[in-house]
Formats: C-alpha cells, structure tokens, sequence
C-alpha cells in the first residue's frame, strides 16, 4: 500500500513539472479518465486517510467509494506497471533538469551521430573464436549491413554452428569502438551477446579486434576474444545465409 503514497507523490512532481496527465495515461497503458480520477480522488484521500492513522485496506476501501471507474481489484493487478512507467518518466526528468541524458538516448544520439562514418565497416566477415565444443577454434560468418534502420543502428548478422542464423544491432563510431548486440537463444530465453570491438584506424579494415560476452551452458558469464576477418562487401542476406559457421580443431 505504501507504493501508492510514492505514487501520488511522483505524480505531483510530473505534473508540477508540466508532464500531461495524458501522457502519463499513454505510456502506462491506463485510461487518462481512470488515471486522472486515481489521481483527484482517490489517492489524495488515501494519503490523507493514512496520516489520520487509519488501517491502510480500510483507507483504500474508503479511498474507493469516491470513485465508480475502477475496483480495488482492478488497480490491485495495474499498480506495479504504473508505478514503474511513472518511476521512468520521472528519471528522465530528473536526467533532463541535472543536463544528463538517458541511456537509451544516448544511444539514439550516438546511432545519428556516426550515422556516415559506420559504413566504413560494412561487409562479410568471418569471426573467429574460441569454441567451447572442440577446445579449438570455430570460425563464424558476420555480416555488418551498410543500410541504417529506422532509429539509425546498423543490422548485424551471424551464424552459428548450429546453422541458426542470428540477426542484432550494430553501432560503429568512427576509427573508435564497435558494438554488436546479439540474442543467441530466442526461443529458450533471453540470452545476450555482446561484442565490443576495437575500430582500427583505416578506410576499409582487413580485420578487426575485439571480445564477446556470453553466458556458457551452465549460465555463467564467459568473455572470449574475437577476430574478425574481412572477406568482402555485403552481400544478399539470402546469399549469406549460405555460409556456414565450421569448428577449426585444436
């Protein structure tokens, strides 16, 4: 019950702030007439109720009665989603006022930023890394694709050695860093592999340095040094989905 006083109180702050009780509503997933009569009626009546020392169910059942859009039920199973996106909004305010910026955002602003500076490094390449199977090597095509999407990130490919084909995001400074984000078991669970790369200083890279973050089979987290080997410009995603991932033996 307390996470409804933190509530009210967060909502105060956005609205002070000039934050729209309907876009507070939006981005929640609530009604704005469900949020705004949460928001007049019943949680000021709420807090108000507690500081009189009254039992929190009995304040909130009290709390209720001023209202006939919403049941206790109802904001029992929205409350924890609300709070969080409230949370969220206020953070970003926060971030805004202090001259900082969210991570999110910062990405977006990174994506634009070296938005013609990243295909420099498009191409096929093949990555080669430790392999967990034979002890050795295996060796895995990539793909960087030269084509922004929407939020200006790059489509990176791979494929692994169990012929899945593995699509991620890419973002590539200028002769900096490289990121390559990837999910290797969709189906199973959300599994993340992060490959952050060393950009060498050239118009169009032979190779290129990094390591790769994963879990192992037993879910504990791994790095492994990657080295990417370019082998040509990009090519038709039907056409790369030709080339197989092998296992070089130790």
């Amino acid at each position: 019950m307390d996470k409804l006083v933190s509530l009210y109180g967060i909502l105060k702050k956005l609205r002070t702030a000039g934050v729209k009780m309907k876009d507070i509503a939006e981005a929640s997933g609530m009604s704005p007439s469900t949020l705004s009569s949460l928001y007049t009626s019943v949680l000021p009546s709420y807090a108000a109720l507690l500081a009189q020392g009254k039992r929190a169910e009995d304040a909130l059942d009290e709390a209720m009665k001023q209202v006939n859009n919403i049941s206790v039920r109802r904001l029992a199973e929205s409350i924890d989603s609300l709070y969080a996106c409230a949370c969220d909004m206020e953070g970003k305010l926060l971030a805004e006022r202090l001259g900082g910026g969210t991570l999110s955002g910062d990405i977006e602003r990174a994506f634009y930023k070296w938005l013609p500076d990243a295909r420099v490094y498009a191409g096929v390449y093949t990555g080669y890394s430790a392999s967990f199977h034979s002890g050795g090597l295996k060796a895995e095509p990539y793909m960087i694709t030269s084509v922004p999407c929407s939020d200006g990130s790059f489509n990176v490919y791979s494929r692994d050695i169990s012929g899945n084909l593995v699509a991620g995001m890419g973002l590539f400074s200028h002769y900096q860093a490289g990121y390559m984000l990837f999910n290797e078991r969709k189906g199973a669970q959300l599994a993340l592999k992060m490959a952050c790369l060393r950009l060498p200083v050239m118009s169009f890279p032979h190779y290129i340095k990094g390591i790769y973050v994963n879990h192992d089979y037993n879910r504990n987290p791994v790095a492994r040094r990657l080295l990417l080997v370019r082998d040509g410009d990009e090519v038709p995603l039907e056409d790369f989905c030709k080339l197989k991932a092998a296992d070089i033996p130790k």
